[in-house]
């Protein structure tokens, strides 16, 4: 299968990649939460790190890419001719990167006065929604009322969907890439748990799977790093070392289970699980490969001797220190973030720059046997809820699942009276609440174009 056409990306996620959105809130209306959240005095571009955070870092990337490609056409410019360009400083090429894109709004980044990144990322933002949920703690109790929840920005975001009037094909060009669970394990609670874990994984994946019912289509989900790395758990006792690692290990396995399932019951739909477990226990077992010291990794930059902000040039250099404070990562670390998340995505889709005209439904190649495959798990699914609901012994499936083609399917759901057929079909996105098809896959519009032409001919004869 071609990759997917990407033009546009939604972030949502907590401290981690959060570009400035705590910084600017003020609690009640008038308390700053800069100073509640730590970053007044140690944060000098108001971000949970000491500079830039990896959505930062890969919006800009992307954006001059599109930079470098247009002039690639405009100018009929080699990759090296840009290169050498971009060394010299070519006041041009400089002038259209700075007038591409800004990197200043922390809700929003547009390309050429597009809209290009949106983000709904919140420092201490948890997956499950921990509101009004009692504590013996009164400081957890109020850190789960004041604290931005994914339900809460999935919200917004359909919000904004919705005053935009964003359309289907819009919605379909755009990859949804979502980071979230930590403070669900190590601030709302007093220690990591696994059941923590599991309801932050599946708060997750309802989310994904609420934003699937309206329109989107392409997810990247990243998973935990190891907890126990971070200077906060180094310096715990050894028990509560292994319990944050064991947690963080059963978080990741969880995700990527449900991720797997997912990519089985829609494939018209693409599911990653980023791997940055990986990348920081890569980083950290061997720093000095990626330019850390060794001796600097449990020491929080902003509890060390170097730490200093630049307040005129905004900056606050930490060389050689992975994490800026004793849980969030450096700026350094951040960059080599997007660069990994660059690499791998860039080939996996299509990033193309987004564009005002109206976009066709791009076609998905998908196979009839991939097809049945999600249709069956699906089916399953939901009989086996009917089965164990009210009245369950007395209820029956009409369909023959080891004799499915697409063309029974629509029969069934159609004209054969098959609702839990079609209730599953919606659900699958296959056809929409008119029993339309709602998906541009070849297989299923013509099979449902038979069923269709075999209905009216069959009508025309009882006439």
């Amino acid at each position: 299968m071609k990759p997917a056409k990407i033009r546009h990306f939604v972030m949502m996620g907590d401290s981690l990649s959060d570009r400035g959105t705590m910084a600017h809130r003020k609690l009640l209306g008038f308390i700053p939460m800069r100073w509640l959240s730590g970053l007044a005095g140690k944060s000098p571009k108001g971000r949970f790190t000491n500079g830039y955070t990896w959505t930062d870092a890969i919006s800009a990337k992307i954006a001059e890419q599109f930079v470098i490609d247009e002039e690639e056409i405009k100018y009929h410019l080699t990759p090296e001719d840009i290169a050498d360009e971009i060394i010299e400083g070519k006041p041009h090429l400089k002038a259209l990167a700075e007038h591409s894109y800004l990197l200043e709004d922390d809700l929003y980044v547009k390309y050429k006065g597009l809209d290009f990144v949106r983000n709904y990322d919140e420092g201490g933002l948890t997956a499950f929604d921990y509101h009004w949920w009692p504590s013996n703690s009164i400081k957890r109790f109020f850190s789960r009322l004041i604290l931005a929840t994914l339900t809460g920005k999935r919200e917004k975001l359909l919000s904004y969907d919705a005053q935009h009037q964003l359309s289907k094909e819009h919605k379909a060009q755009t990859l949804i890439v979502e980071w979230s669970g930590a403070n669900d394990l190590i601030t709302v609670n007093r220690e990591p748990s696994e059941i923590e874990a599991e309801r932050a994984v599946q708060a997750r994946i309802q989310n994904i799977k609420a934003l699937m019912k309206n329109g989107y289509r392409h997810f990247v989900l990243f998973n935990l790093p190891d907890l126990s790395l971070t200077p906060r758990y180094q310096a715990k006792s050894k028990s509560e070392k292994e319990n944050a690692q064991k947690c963080s290990e059963y978080f990741n396995k969880l995700l990527a289970e449900k991720c797997k399932e997912l990519e089985e019951l829609y494939p018209h739909c693409s599911f990653d699980v980023f791997d940055v477990n990986g990348l920081f226990s890569e980083a950290y077992n061997s720093p000095e490969k990626y330019g850390f010291e060794e001796d600097k990794l449990r020491t929080p930059f902003t509890k060390s001797k170097d730490f200093k902000i630049d307040e005129k040039k905004h900056l606050s250099p930490s060389t050689g220190y992975m994490f800026w404070d004793d849980v969030h990562p450096t700026a350094d670390l951040h960059a080599f973030l997007a660069e990994k998340f660059y690499e791998k995505y860039s080939i996996e889709y299509h990033f193309s720059e987004p564009q005002v005209e109206a976009i066709q439904s791009e076609e998905l190649d998908i196979s009839e046997k991939d097809l049945l495959t999600a249709f069956e798990k699906h089916y399953k699914r939901h009989w086996d809820m009917d089965r164990h609901g009210f009245f369950g012994s007395l209820r029956k499936s009409k369909i023959n699942l080891k004799d499915l083609t697409l063309d029974k399917i629509f029969q069934h759901a159609l004209y054969g009276g098959g609702q839990r057929t079609r209730e599953v079909l919606e659900d699958l996105q296959w056809i929409n609440k008119a029993g339309d098809v709602d998906l541009n896959i070849p297989v299923l519009k013509e099979a449902m174009g038979r069923v269709l032409a075999e209905h009216s001919g069959l009508k025309k004869e009882l006439n």
